[in-house]
């Protein structure tokens, strides 16, 4: 379930930098939010209530819920903003909460050279780091539409938000290769 949800994830990623390109019309744009921010809340959801990520800890599955919720409520408040004629200011200042969110979930995860914080979530680096890269990609989304800073756009677009969307996908191809075996990288 975890790589349905990083799939969804990684895709409106790469569909947001596009529309920031001029790619992608912002309807079309719109509408995929919409449609993936529903989808990806309920199958986050039901992963909760589930408590699909169990064997990684007794946390770890609220800690990936509350992450992944903050990106698709994110993407929900997108679509909303383009059928409203919003101008994402809204959308910003939801990422910079996001944002902190998933910085802190990041280093609950835990960083390389033994940087950890708590013991709430199993010390698995790769996690850490994840959740550190999406963090910066929400705070710049914070910079371009909360506090407007437009000139950063191409900047979110191609250095952050394509290379977020390779992270987002590559993690779990090398995690199904691996059998879902997780641990530290180093």
């Amino acid at each position: 379930m975890l790589y349905v949800i990083l799939a969804l994830a990684a895709f409106f990623l790469f569909v947001i930098a596009l529309m920031l390109l001029g790619k992608i019309p912002a309807k079309t744009t719109g509408a995929l939010a919409g449609i993936i921010g529903v989808t990806g809340s309920v199958i986050i959801l039901y992963m909760v209530l589930t408590d699909a990520l169990s064997v990684f800890g007794p946390t770890a599955t609220y800690a990936a819920g509350i992450g992944a919720f903050g990106f698709f409520m994110v993407y929900i408040l997108i679509a909303a903003e383009v059928f409203t004629g919003g101008d994402f200011k809204a959308t910003g200042w939801m990422a910079l909460i996001v944002g902190v969110f998933v910085f802190l979930i990041g280093l609950g995860w835990g960083l390389g050279g033994g940087l950890k914080f708590g013991d709430a979530l199993p010390a698995v680096n790769q996690f850490g780091w994840m959740f550190i890269v999406w963090a910066g990609a929400f705070f710049l989304i914070w910079l371009v539409f909360g506090l407007g800073q437009a000139k950063l756009t191409k900047f979110l677009a191609w250095y952050i938000l394509i290379p977020t969307t390779a992270v987002t996908v590559v993690w779990p191809i090398i995690m199904f290769v691996n059998r879902g075996v997780i641990g530290e990288w180093w």
